[in-house]
């Protein structure tokens, strides 16, 4: 019984060993990893699978969590090869939407590849799917929308993850503490390894919670009380959420995380794989 998902973690183990992930890890979007995004779509489909199942184990046995597990791992994996080969001046987004068949075709290469370093082959209906999930998670805003169960919650997990988490976790308050040692918005830009917009709307979103006009006022609050407010709930919630992200990731690294998803407990390698050959 212990053995009956051993291919799967193999299969998983050699796909997470590809170069093109560790290009993903050396890419930021937003001030976050590629990878680290990709864990969190991960972390946030299982905790919608629990959700809408009530367990993963019943999860399991009305959708493919291999197709699932597989899908998130590969579905941004076009970021890196856009920017490696150089070959296109369209984004990962544009290709999305204009060029899916460009889509298509990296993510059966990836599965071709996989099965020529594991000798392990897809079920043919867990590979479409795979495919598909890659195709579609961007819904409404692709060319290729979701049809399956397993395409629309990775859709929603990427879309929730993008919409929580796409963001440069910097908040004014390390701005104006900075401001504070006498660092100008410049050399703060440098320290921080951020944009001048970032620093502009981080002290803009906390000038307007607090009522302030200017970032000397700004700077005068925060030395009277040694602290600020950096912005509304909902921009705290995701400065909140994707400090503690990027720090899990960090601290146990991408492989890892996945390896020890819950989502492993119930692989089972005869549904996974093709029997016949």
């Amino acid at each position: 019984m212990q053995n009956i998902n051993r291919k799967a973690k193999e299969y998983i183990g050699v796909l997470l060993g590809f170069p093109v992930i560790d290009q993903l890890k050396e890419m930021e979007d937003l001030g976050v990893s590629v990878t680290t995004h990709t864990y969190d779509v991960l972390e946030i489909a299982i905790r919608d699978l629990k959700k809408s199942y009530r367990s993963l184990k019943r999860a399991g046995e009305e959708l493919d969590l291999f197709a699932m597990l597989v899908g998130i791992i590969i579905h941004d994996t076009s970021k890196a090869s856009l920017r490696v080969g150089g070959d296109s001046i369209l984004s990962h987004s544009q290709v999305m939407l204009k060029k899916p068949d460009r889509i298509r075709k990296e993510a059966t290469g990836i599965l071709k590849k996989m099965e020529e370093e594991t000798g392990l082959i897809l079920d043919p209906n867990t590979e479409r799917k795979i495919v598909h999930i890659v195709l579609s998670h961007h819904g409404r805003w692709g060319r290729v929308t979701p049809s399956t169960k397993e395409a629309l919650m990775v859709h929603k997990a990427d879309e929730y993850s993008a919409k929580y988490h796409r963001i440069n976790p910097i908040g004014a308050d390390k701005i104006v503490e900075l401001m504070a040692k006498g660092l100008s918005l410049d050399e703060i830009k440098d320290k921080l390894d951020c944009t001048s917009g970032i620093i502009k709307d981080r002290l803009k979103r906390s000038k307007v919670e607090l009522k302030l006009k200017t970032n000397k006022q700004l700077l005068n609050y925060y030395n009277a009380n040694k602290k600020i407010i950096i912005g509304d709930e909902f921009f705290i919630k995701r400065i909140t959420e994707t400090k503690e992200l990027i720090k899990k990731v960090d601290k146990f690294g991408f492989e890892t995380l996945v390896k020890q998803c819950e989502l492993f407990n119930h692989f089972n390698d005869n549904q996974i794989f093709d029997r016949n050959l």
